[in-house]
């Protein structure tokens, strides 16, 4: 028998919907998603929709390309990366374009040096907040999660406390490891405005536990390509032990539901 390729299996298996995918370069890696590849990126993996945003270098060329591929392409749902330096033109830009050219912000506290929490982002939340808007926030293992790292989900659990109508979703399950995704799951059960995502998860126990404590409706696939092989991060959920049901509301379903599409 022909052996069937996976971008084969993908499609006659799932839809899928991607929440973590980066643009541009980074410092971490070789691989690098340029901005003519989008289009077989999304055709080879059978991507019906997907969060782009940048990687931590080139980030003003990188937003700018987000945005002009958000109104392009309806397959693609921007997110701007915003920058300490600049907040103030970040909260700008943010105020003028959410809705047009972005649907939110990806913040990564590694390379702000500073956690979400700090106070030179407020005007920013302020306006996540006023928009309904997504905020994506790295969420490391540093530390084992302990609110003095600038990636704790402890941030991320505050700002969705404070700022009830900010979308916050945290990516790679809360920190990663196992013990941190254990706590940052049972931090965020109660609060409904907290989702979840899968990027950087290969163990697919971490994925039954999370639906195990907050339930299935909340947990979203990311790949987190190029940095992750997105053929890992895939299997992760599908490996799971998880009903054919929750799979397709992870991949696929839950995505829709939170962008309303």
């Amino acid at each position: 028998m022909e052996k069937i390729k996976l971008e084969e299996q993908l499609e006659r298996i799932r839809q899928i919907c991607d929440a973590h995918v980066h643009i541009g370069r980074s410092a971490g890696i070789y691989h690098t998603l340029h901005l003519n590849e989008i289009d077989s990126f999304i055709e080879k993996f059978h991507i019906e929709h997907m969060f782009l945003f940048p990687f931590e270098l080139d980030i003003d060329d990188s937003n700018e390309k987000v945005g002009k591929l958000t109104i392009q392409n309806k397959k693609i749902h921007g997110l701007y990366w915003i920058q300490k330096d600049q907040i103030k033109r970040d909260s700008e830009i943010l105020s003028k374009h959410i809705g047009e050219k972005y649907l939110g912000v990806k913040f990564h506290g590694s390379y702000e040096d500073l956690p979400i929490t700090n106070e030179i982002y407020k005007p920013v939340l302020d306006v996540l907040n006023d928009k309904n808007a997504i905020l994506l926030v790295h969420t490391g293992r540093f530390k084992d999660g302990d609110i003095s790292s600038n990636t704790s989900y402890q941030h991320a659990v505050l700002v969705a406390k404070k700022y009830p109508k900010i979308k916050v979703i945290m990516a790679h399950l809360g920190g990663n490891d196992t013990s941190i995704v254990k706590k940052a799951l049972d931090a965020s059960k109660d609060i409904k405005n907290i989702w979840f995502e899968t990027s950087g998860i290969t163990t697919p126990f971490r994925v039954e536990r999370a639906v195990e404590v907050i339930g299935p409706e909340r947990i979203l696939f990311g790949s987190d390509a190029p940095w992750c092989s997105f053929r890992s991060i895939y299997y992760s959920v599908e490996d799971s032990l998880l009903d054919e049901k929750i799979k397709s509301m992870i991949f696929y379903e839950n995505f829709i539901k939170l962008l309303k599409l």
